[in-house]
């Protein structure tokens, strides 16, 4: 009798505390939407004049409208809600105000100024950015990369999908390079454009906040404003404006002295309790919003998670990139209402492009579609960092991939298939 009082004993603690750790979820709220506006002090090179008149609003590196749209040699017209800017005889109107917390036009001391994105992306020009003289070279831009010789993909084509993976603001990174140099931010922007160009949708999944505690580093870009960080974000406005879908990877995909990209952050081993863990996940989600995203997915760091730990992300997020711990649905894209609403978990079982010149990616390709497997991989876009040539010819930035490129030839090869690159939803 002794021994029963003392199991059902034991089973009242133990549930009260699964009980508790269940209802440890920290509650999410929504971020206040403000300009933070900041002095910026970056000169611009515009196509008709310099200046040093610059702000950070929101991390992203703004400019005076009248000036700007003078110095781009283009004229400006007061409409109702906004402008009309007419550069190199095309018109662009632009509202006044912000795009979820992305600047548009803003008064700031009584002068209004509009964010360099948008004053130069809709006439396609592009910036060269300077970090060591903390500067910033404006530059049309030439359209295209051999798109007459782009194979289409057919409208009744059936949908893949394809996940940028590891995307994060490292390019300060003490005493060593990152992944993501200012050189390769560019990159990055014209692996996005042709995708876009090609009609192909896809994911970008991003780790919000960079660490790197051997070097005693830390960056988060929704904080901490500079020439670097406006430009990484000057990229990701233009991914997601184009085709691209934003996730969260993570929060800093680590945990103790490991490097963002290179750690865990949850799965069986991970040093946070449960509280922690929710903590993390809604500042990886409020990291996001605070800069004006929306997250269209998360996925847990090398798909480390327990159980228990996808029923967490499921309470915050509304689609998992994950195969579903379902056996049966292990490589179909799925959803499940376990936790009381629609969750979708996106699976990769053509897996990922690991090396250069890694073609085994089409016998994978071939053999998720031959099984009738939702058809899905991620790459990597630093794997093209050498097969994506950019350089300025006669007054132009010109861009193009080598023939030995993964993206491009992973792309044509899914089409030949009768797939196409796409939104899940």
């Amino acid at each position: 009798m002794r021994n029963i009082i003392v199991l059902l004993i034991v089973f009242i603690i133990m549930t009260t505390v699964v009980q508790a750790e269940e209802n440890c979820y920290i509650e999410y709220t929504e971020p206040e939407i403000s300009y933070n506006v900041q002095p910026a002090d970056v000169k611009i090179e515009y196509p008709c004049g310099e200046s040093t008149e610059t702000f950070f609003c929101n991390g992203r590196l703004s400019v005076p409208l009248v000036e700007g749209v003078k110095f781009m040699g283009g004229k400006l017209i007061s409409v109702t809600k906004g402008y009309n800017i007419e550069i190199d005889g095309k018109t662009e109107f632009l509202n006044g105000g912000v795009t979820g917390n992305r600047p548009v036009i803003f008064a700031y001391n009584n002068v209004e100024y509009i964010s360099l994105y948008e004053l130069i992306t809709p006439f396609n020009y592009e910036i060269l950015v300077d970090l060591d003289n903390n500067s910033a070279k404006i530059i049309s831009e030439k359209c295209g990369n051999n798109a007459e010789l782009y194979t289409e993909a057919a409208s009744d084509c059936k949908e893949a999908y394809i996940r940028l993976e590891d995307v994060t603001a490292d390019g300060l990174k003490p005493g060593n390079k990152g992944n993501y140099t200012v050189d390769m931010l560019e990159k990055l922007k014209y692996t996005s454009k042709y995708l876009y160009d090609r009609n192909q949708e896809y994911y970008i999944a991003w780790i919000p906040v960079y660490a790197y505690p051997a070097g005693g580093y830390w960056n988060d870009v929704s904080k901490d404003y500079n020439l670097y960080n406006s430009y990484f974000l000057y990229v990701i406005d233009y991914m997601t404006d184009h085709n691209g879908h934003l996730g969260l990877h993570g929060y800093t995909h680590q945990y103790g002295n490991e490097e963002s990209g290179v750690g865990y952050e949850w799965g069986e081993n991970t040093p946070y309790n449960l509280n922690e863990q929710a903590r993390r996940m809604a500042a990886a989600k409020e990291t996001c919003h605070r800069l004006g995203y929306k997250e269209e997915f998360f996925e847990f760091p090398h798909y480390g998670a327990t159980n228990e730990q996808m029923l967490m992300a499921e309470h915050y997020f509304d689609a998992i990139y994950q195969s579903y711990p379902d056996d049966k649905h292990y490589n179909y894209l799925t959803y499940t209402t376990r936790s009381d609403k629609n969750v979708f978990y996106i699976p990769t079982p053509a897996d990922y492009v690991h090396y250069i010149r890694d073609y085994s990616i089409f016998d994978r390709i071939k053999d998720s579609a031959d099984k009738g497997y939702t058809l899905s991989l991620f790459y990597h876009p630093v794997i093209d960092e050498k097969q994506l040539e950019v350089e300025t010819v006669d007054g132009k930035r010109v861009w193009s991939y080598s023939d030995d490129a993964a993206l491009p030839n992973i792309v044509d090869y899914i089409i030949k298939l009768g797939y196409s690159f796409s939104d899940f939803r």
